[in-house]
């Protein structure tokens, strides 16, 4: 049985991220998500479970030079306190695809 039956009827926003920042400050599913780098070796975004880096890890994207770290979610990651991106070292940009949820 699908657990969000809602979600699969709605377009889902898309957010484009170039600096460390929220996304979203409510409950979240997140359904792709993809880190982009270019010039530098070493690309590292860290998503967290909340409004800032003081919320739960709950993912690293590692992307080299002129690659990205694209994921996708068959089953949506559940973000109970907002999502928060913090381009950890250097990165071009993150994108996102998202559903915000009422609790």
């Amino acid at each position: 049985m699908d657990k969000w039956p809602s979600v699969r009827s709605k377009i889902l926003p898309f957010a484009r991220l170039t600096a460390t920042g929220v996304v979203s400050n409510v409950p979240c599913l997140v359904y792709s998500i993809c880190g982009i780098g270019l010039a530098q070796a070493s690309n590292i975004y860290t998503i967290y479970d909340g409004q800032n880096a003081e919320g739960k890890v709950k993912l690293i994207l590692t992307a080299g030079a002129y690659s990205s770290d694209f994921r996708r979610f068959e089953e949506p990651l559940y973000f109970a306190k907002g999502l928060y991106i913090a381009f950890t070292t250097n990165g071009e940009e993150v994108t996102v695809q998202y559903f915000e949820v009422d609790e």
